[in-house]
């Protein structure tokens, strides 16, 4: 059966059908097909807005800039439907494939829309880790290489680390220079001009533990801040501007996963062992914590588990891969499902415009979590930090 012919049958089951598109990047559409010609796709696109009601709008989509298209669900009649199939292409290649694939959204909190920004390569599932803001974007890590993505969509790679390497942290600081962590134990600085040398060199076994970075913030006197996961096992370094290192936080049970420095420059971490957000100074001394879930909703072997970050409200989100789940701390210490049902989210960021980005790696994609009340639209706490 022919493309253009398959496309036609979603016209006539009125099949509900998601859509990437665009040229040299990913946009989305979600919809009814009305019709099909020889050049364009008519799509009855309709969502939920901020105001309770549904807006319906038609979206002419040309058939030479369609990507990938995923059937979101079966709502005609069993006796009319075939396999569900999956149509992906590569260039001016089509490739028609059975087997079920559905694009599987998670129910977005109450006010807020979720929507897919890029589409990631599946060959690296579940390697995706960090996630920050930068210059132009959010970037994200996966091995040895940071990427960029754009509000558009579009991915380009942004530097890439010799040897055999796996990042772990990454932080831009108010220069535009790159910090980069890697599970080694070794911490970079890379200039805008892609130049890099290495800072430090840690040895984890001053934590208590083995050496497994897991992520990497800045203080506002640019001060970098390490965490060490080998285990429950682990704790928290802190590197001056020439390279030497001090361990503020080590022992058993101090195995930290993601931090994030706020506001009035407190650090916070996620502490695998208790599954709670500890609160601390910048010498490491507790100032308060959180018990956001049971340590069995966190990926014990996975350092990159545990990612956090924080809006201008002061609220903190929580990744937790085993859970699925994004959490969000509230300044009350009251803890909230934010977003469920993903798979393995890692890497989660605001931008600058109060956009919230999930990376689920299991999934191989980025997330957009919009505000639909633009009251609501907080901005980032640590956008650089």
């Amino acid at each position: 059966m022919s493309f253009r012919t398959r496309l036609q049958t979603f016209v006539e089951n009125r099949q509900k059908i998601q859509i990437w598109y665009g040229m040299g990047c990913h946009n989305t559409v979600t919809g009814r097909v009305l019709s099909v010609d020889h050049d364009h796709i008519d799509i009855e696109s309709y969502s939920h807005e901020s105001d309770g009601q549904i807006h319906i709008r038609r979206i002419l989509v040309p058939l030479h800039l369609i990507l990938h298209i995923d059937i979101t669900s079966a709502e005609v009649e069993e006796s009319d439907t075939e396999e569900d199939i999956t149509v992906n292409f590569d260039k001016d290649k089509t490739q028609v494939s059975s087997g079920l694939s559905v694009v599987e959204l998670p129910e977005p909190p109450r006010g807020y829309a979720v929507r897919i920004l890029s589409q990631l390569n599946s060959s690296y599932s579940n390697r995706f880790s960090r996630m920050c803001p930068g210059p132009g974007g959010i970037y994200f890590a996966v091995d040895g290489s940071v990427w960029q993505i754009d509000s558009s969509g579009q991915m380009t790679e942004y530097a890439r680390i010799r040897g055999n390497t796996t990042i772990s942290g990454l932080r831009f600081d108010r220069k535009s220079v790159l910090y980069v962590a890697t599970i080694q134990g070794t911490v970079y600085k890379i200039d805008p001009n892609k130049s890099g040398r290495v800072l430090a060199q840690l040895d984890g076994s001053l934590t208590g533990g083995g050496t497994f970075l897991s992520d990497l913030v800045l203080t506002q006197a640019d001060e970098v801040i390490v965490s060490n996961f080998p285990s429950n096992t682990g704790g928290i370094f802190k590197v001056d501007r020439s390279g030497e290192y001090q361990v503020i936080v080590g022992g058993a049970g101090h195995g930290t996963q993601g931090l994030l420095v706020d506001q009035d420059g407190n650090l916070w971490g996620l502490e695998h062992s208790t599954g709670s957000v500890v609160k601390r100074s910048l010498d490491g001394r507790e100032l308060a914590r959180v018990q956001v879930a049971e340590p069995e909703a966190f990926n014990f072997a996975d350092g990159f588990d545990g990612n956090l970050s924080m809006d201008s409200l002061g609220r903190i989100y929580v990744t937790a891969g085993r859970a699925g789940t994004v959490f969000r701390v509230n300044r009350d210490g009251r803890v909230d499902s934010f977003l469920t049902g993903l798979v393995n989210p890692t890497g989660i960021s605001f931008s600058q415009d109060g956009t919230l980005f999930v990376l689920e790696a299991g999934r191989s994609r980025v997330l957009r979590v919009i505000a639909l009340d633009k009251a609501d639209r907080t901005q980032s706490a640590t956008a650089l930090s």
